[in-house]
């Protein structure tokens, strides 16, 4: 069972909402804050865009987005659709692999800021080797040189102590190991309890980008670390 699509997941999303409010605030002040290009925006895994802010994505003046779930396209467009409309976004969905399509979509739109929604911690799931996972992230790295891009995705998760707040947003850079006192630190916050998963995902960003950390209280008594960044085109 796929639980980032299908009515198993949108349905613990909508239900969630409330306990993940303060998870989206965090992201939204961050997205808001940044000064990537709002030309074209590319959305990879967008899903229903649970957790994406209306107000973001209304800044760009076109958004072609891809999902693997069918259901994603039309809760997405219930979701946000109708401020998009009335602030001129236009809205092309589509259903298949973005990651498949990201080649071409690079050549097509340089123009564009692409940004991938918590998908790219997943790709530990769907590959049978970690060698295999690091392959395709610096795979990706460098088909996305020619453009500026970004990510949110999973580092960590796991159990965590229930009723904790949720701490502060945490500004780092990319690369930090979960050994560093800085990340070890950041999981004490968060009040994890070993074990947790490591999504492979330490090295998606380019070494030292400023990057955001933010706890996600995914479901009672268990917690996600969420890290976000994005960089600039690289000139040839």
């Amino acid at each position: 069972m796929n639980l980032t699509g299908g009515w198993h997941w949108h349905w613990r999303a909508w239900r969630s909402q409330k306990r993940w409010a303060p998870t989206s605030a965090q992201i939204e002040a961050w997205l808001m804050a940044q000064t990537m290009p709002r030309k074209q925006l590319v959305l990879i895994g967008a899903s229903a865009g649970w957790m994406l802010p209306t107000s973001w994505l209304a800044q760009f003046d076109a958004i072609y987005a891809w999902d693997i779930d069918p259901l994603a396209a039309p809760l997405f467009r219930w979701r946000h659709e109708r401020e998009l409309k009335r602030q001129g976004t236009a809205l092309h969905l589509h259903t298949g692999d973005g990651l498949a399509q990201l080649h071409d979509a690079v050549h097509a739109m340089p123009e564009a800021f692409f940004w991938f929604d918590n998908v790219l911690g997943q790709l530990r799931f769907t590959h049978e080797t970690l060698d295999a996972v690091d392959r395709r992230l610096r795979k990706l790295r460098h088909t996305l040189k020619p453009v500026a891009w970004g990510s949110v995705h999973d580092r960590m998760s796991g159990p965590a102590v229930q009723g904790i707040a949720l701490p502060v947003a945490h500004q780092s850079t990319a690369g930090l190991a979960m050994e560093a006192p800085e990340g070890q630190a950041w999981l004490q916050q968060i009040g994890a309890i070993s074990p947790w998963l490591d999504h492979l995902t330490e090295q998606v960003l380019p070494q030292g980008t400023p990057v955001q950390y933010t706890a996600w209280p995914f479901k009672p008594g268990y917690a996600h670390w969420l890290e976000m960044g994005w960089c600039p085109a690289t000139p040839p």
